[in-house]
């Protein structure tokens, strides 16, 4: 192995030359997470060093939070992790590689209308008035638009509740700056979408984690956590859950809006799946409509170029939230907003949905045909599955693996917020394939290697 001959060209005292090589190694991808290190005796023997050393030099890397120690198995890599997939277009690979990592189409479903719209924006719009005028939260029309797509959702709202943002990730980042000062703590699922997660660090705010079940956020554990009165923000994602896909029965909901009520806290819901839904379930926004910011955008629907977001924000929060929204990107584009506001007006939004939805049933079959007899979650017209690992697998590992074999996905760790308690998976986004080929061959890759099993899990004796 590479790092371990870089031991012996390293100088100063041996543990730290070793300790130095595995960061070096770790950080230059020789070293993937869940990599079982070679036993204290084996690295001595082949050092030419004593016992003694090596351990010092393991304790050393586990104090770095490099590596862990399992009793009776060994010591085991905790790589970096990055807080998100890569770009795909960053993506490297020798041979065709197929992205399943992002969450969003690769293409928006095409539809003749859609170009009919397109040459219509650009025959007729008033240019001087969009671009020559400062709009912040967005244009009366503009926000009139958004307030008649959210009645689709099952969000009342009127024009002056609207805010117009740069998408859903933009619109997460400014709800938590206005409800939350630096220093403070944001409750989120134990297993939440890692937008959320990094905007939440970026603002200087502390992440405490909510568990989960097979139905959402567990009341208790929310009470529990309100409870210690160390947070009075709850970000969440009650419907097709990113990553899990869980959809949060009415009788949750209901249990969830009552606790918030109790303890007066304020909620971000993030709700850009809710339209793959029919009937879709009442967001917990319409219960709680003067504590609640509820967010949808049109990056999944149209596709992830279209940066414009709805947020129904309550009369206590807006001027908040649009200062969070001049400090960051001055507006949402007006152009791309008033594209947004056509196709909400001319009906075509609800036509780019109901095409979506079909596409992603059809991909959920050959989802469902390749990982038969596997352990997953999903939802017949959901953008994505949620494959657990057996047995034998690490997520990280299988991830590392899966990428070697050409096919990229999201392992648990973007997602998990309390690691030690939540069952280990990937995340497979069906939609990203660029037609049902591509996806039956990707999901063949994965759904064999599920089943072959870990080529790195240990295998010699702990000595």
């Amino acid at each position: 192995m590479k790092w371990i001959s870089e031991i012996r060209r390293l100088k100063g005292p041996r543990y730290l030359a070793i300790a130095d090589a595995v960061t070096r190694a770790i950080d230059d991808g020789e070293l993937l997470n869940g990599t079982r290190l070679p036993t204290h005796r084996s690295l001595a023997d082949q050092l030419e060093l004593d016992v003694t050393t090596v351990t010092r030099a393991y304790s050393e890397i586990q104090r770095r939070g490099l590596a862990e120690a399992r009793v009776g198995q060994g010591t085991f890599v905790l790589a970096r992790l990055p807080d998100s997939p890569v770009s795909s277009l960053t993506t490297t690979n020798n041979a065709p590689f197929i992205d399943l990592s992002h969450n969003f189409p690769a293409g928006a479903p095409p539809l003749p209308n859609l170009r009919e719209l397109a040459s219509e924006v650009a025959r007729d719009l008033d240019y001087g008035a969009l671009l020559g005028r400062q709009s912040d939260i967005g244009t009366v029309s503009h926000r009139a638009a958004g307030a008649t797509y959210l009645q689709t959702l099952g969000v009342k709202a009127g024009s002056d509740d609207i805010v117009v943002c740069a998408g859903a990730q933009h619109g997460i980042a400014i709800a938590l700056a206005a409800l939350t000062e630096p220093g403070e703590s944001i409750l989120m699922e134990a297993t939440t979408f890692y937008g959320a997660r990094t905007a939440a660090r970026m603002l200087g705010r502390n992440v405490v984690p909510v568990a989960m079940d097979d139905d959402g956020l567990m009341p208790d554990a929310l009470e529990d956590a309100l409870r210690s009165g160390h947070a009075r923000v709850l970000y969440c994602a009650p419907t097709l859950h990113n990553p899990t896909t869980t959809t949060m029965p009415p009788s949750r909901r209901k249990a969830i809006a009552k606790i918030c009520e109790r303890y007066k806290i304020g909620v971000v819901e993030d709700d850009v799946y809710g339209f793959l839904l029919s009937p879709r379930p009442e967001p917990l926004a319409a219960r709680l409509r003067t504590q609640a910011i509820y967010i949808t955008s049109f990056s999944k629907n149209c596709g992830p170029g279209m940066r414009v977001g709805y947020m129904r924000v309550p009369e206590q929060w807006r001027r908040a939230v649009g200062t969070a929204l001049r400090a960051t990107t001055l507006m949402a584009a007006p152009i791309e907003a008033e594209i947004a506001a056509r196709l909400v007006r001319t009906g075509l939004i609800a036509e780019l949905e109901d095409a979506q939805r079909e596409r992603n049933a059809e991909r959920q079959l050959i989802a469902q045909q390749a990982f038969r007899g596997l352990d997953y979650s999903s939802s017949p017209t959901a953008f994505h599955v949620w494959l657990r690992m057996p047995s034998g697998w690490q997520s990280e590992v299988f991830a590392a693996e899966a990428k070697l074999r050409g096919v990229g996905v999201s392992p648990a760790a973007f997602f998990n917020l309390d690691p030690k308690n939540a069952r280990d998976a990937v995340r497979v986004c069906l939609s990203a394939a660029e037609s049902h080929d591509v996806l039956q061959r990707a999901a063949k890759i994965l759904a064999d290697l599920v089943v072959s099993g870990n080529p790195w899990a240990p295998t010699a004796a702990i000595v």
